[in-house]
């Protein structure tokens, strides 16, 4: 059976230390690894509040993995995530090559606004130094 592209985002308890955090990655990893399912990126999105509480909490860390599987080991893989008291939520889904090539358009303009962003942003800096150091002279010039 032909792999399919996915990816897995999963939300692990807020409360629990970097440490702790990242022992459960490895452990998907190695459960990727002995299930046969490659791994393409682990995307560690970090800490974020939740929109609600989920199991009284309302801190989550948030990771996806880019994974390449036959779809009969999604249900191994999702009933592992159930199984696990440290994940708070689950959701697998399937990437088809216009979703794909879709998200690669999304990150790629987000990108460039980025870099818009920043460049508009030095550039505003700099016109500022220029113009306090025009008032320091203009300054320094009036009182000689």
């Amino acid at each position: 059976m032909g792999k399919k592209y996915y990816e897995s985002y999963i939300i692990i308890d807020g409360n629990l230390d970097d440490n702790a955090v990242d022992e459960i990655i490895k452990k998907y990893e190695n459960l990727f690894k002995k299930n046969e399912i490659e791994i393409n990126n682990i995307d560690k999105i970090g800490r974020r509040r939740l929109a609600y509480p989920i199991k009284k909490r309302v801190n989550g860390y948030y990771v996806c993995f880019e994974i390449n599987s036959p779809s009969n080991l999604l249900s191994k893989l999702e009933r592992t995530y159930i199984l696990d008291e440290n994940i708070l939520r689950y959701l697998t889904i399937y990437m088809s090559s216009k979703t794909i090539r879709e998200k690669e358009d999304h990150l790629k303009n987000k990108a460039i606004l980025q870099s818009k962003y920043e460049q508009s942003k030095a550039e505003s800096l700099l016109q500022n130094e220029t113009v306090s150091e025009k008032t320091e002279v203009t300054e320094t010039n009036n009182q000689q």
